[in-house]
């Protein structure tokens, strides 16, 4: 009777999130398909940022980074704030990040390249994996357990070594603020349509409505135990390339 019970507080509640959780994901969750970021002033961003967000900041751009930005982005469960910067002698760009939501908040740091064909090689230190899936455009690593910047920053310059690409590295042209960072991430919505995740047609807000596949693989994704299995797949990927750099 016991067991009866105790199998019943674990599973049953598994087994709602998953079966009845796309439903639901499917109702309420819309992607970025085109955003347009705007700007924020620096200082007045900055003062409603924590204590870690801060020291990030300062770490990047200690390391040659220049301040490009800060903006924001909004669905129905999640607010993201995030800084841009670009360096100019390495073409690269760098982001600072805080996601908050009901269920956890967390901040982290995210370096990329990116190539004259529209292709992106990106590092992160985020705890958290994507639920989006692999796609041909863009090779994601994530090291969470690198705090350091710094020492994010050397795994990410040993990865671009080592990655071939056929195309060039581009720098990111801080003259036009935010619009790369919009383009690819309309690049990455339309790859999203193409793979059955989302529904072509885009709103007033420049989202798109899942479609029932794209909102159960997110939602087995984003689940016990989708997620874990998924963020043991994809830290033994990161640390795959890493080793063979």
């Amino acid at each position: 009777m016991i067991l009866k019970i105790i199998i019943g507080v674990i599973f049953v509640p598994l087994i709602l999130m998953n079966v009845i959780g796309p439903f639901i994901i499917k109702k309420v969750q819309k992607l970025p398909a085109r955003i347009s970021f705007n700007k924020h002033n620096e200082d007045e961003f900055l003062l409603s940022r924590d204590e870690e967000y801060h020291y990030l900041n300062d770490k990047i751009k200690k390391l040659g980074f220049e301040y490009i930005g800060s903006s924001f982005m909004e669905d129905s469960h999640t607010q993201t704030n995030f800084s841009l910067y670009s360096n100019e002698s390495d073409l690269t760009c760098a982001m600072v990040v805080s996601m908050v939501s009901n269920v956890k908040s967390i901040t982290y740091i995210e370096y990329s390249q990116t190539y004259s064909d529209g292709s992106m090689l990106d590092v992160s230190n985020a705890d958290q994996v994507s639920a989006y899936p692999k796609m041909d455009l863009k090779i994601a690593a994530r090291y969470p357990e690198t705090s350091d910047p710094e020492q994010l920053y050397n795994i990410f310059n040993k990865l671009k070594k080592s990655i071939k690409n056929s195309s060039s590295p581009i720098p990111y042209d801080k003259a036009t603020g935010f619009e790369m960072v919009e383009d690819f991430m309309a690049k990455e919505s339309d790859v999203l349509v193409s793979k059955g995740y989302c529904n072509d047609e885009i709103d007033g807000e420049g989202k798109r409505s899942l479609t029932f596949k794209g909102a159960c693989i997110l939602t087995w994704k984003s689940a016990f135990p989708g997620k874990n299995i998924l963020n043991i797949v994809n830290l033994a990927y990161a640390k795959k390339l890493l080793k063979n750099a």
